[in-house]
């Protein structure tokens, strides 16, 4: 019955709420990761698009700066090391809902655009990205249209 009442009335575990600010923290990486190699698709990563990923993790996930350049820097790492798309795919498939998935896939179409020019390899991980994310063509398509649109490209 302690349990229960425990339960029902929502006692704090404070290992579970640590717990959950890992796994948030492990998902930001994953879509940063993913960020990251929209940026050095092509050869390079572009001030440009350093700066749009840094705009969007504070714009996203509500950080300031200085947490935003440390994630970047922990991301970097970990993309530079990784040649597979589907581990941090998978992450963010396992914790997000379609339209978070949307988000993700919009904010990676930003960093493609980023720069003004969109090459092909730029494309090709665009497409592979929303396959596998689970995002309809159809959408993919309008979401990448929209951001294409507001950067006026």
């Amino acid at each position: 019955m302690k349990k229960f009442l425990k339960k029902f009335f929502g006692e704090k575990n404070p290992d579970k709420e640590n717990q959950d600010a890992l796994d948030s923290s492990i998902i930001e990486e994953a879509v940063v990761v993913l960020l990251l190699r929209a940026a050095n698709i092509d050869g390079k990563k572009d001030e440009q698009e350093i700066e749009a990923i840094k705009r969007l993790i504070i714009k996203q996930f509500n950080y300031d700066e200085k947490k935003a350049d440390l994630l970047i820097a922990s991301a970097s790492e970990k993309e530079e090391s990784s040649t597979d798309l589907f581990e941090w795919s998978k992450i963010i498939n396992d914790n997000y809902d379609l339209d978070s998935k949307k988000i993700v896939f919009s904010m990676m179409c930003e960093i493609i655009c980023a720069d003004g020019l969109i090459d092909p390899f730029e494309s090709n991980l665009i497409r592979r990205l929303s396959g596998l994310l689970y995002i309809s063509d159809k959408d993919a398509g309008a979401i990448r249209k929209k951001v294409m649109n507001n950067k006026g490209i």
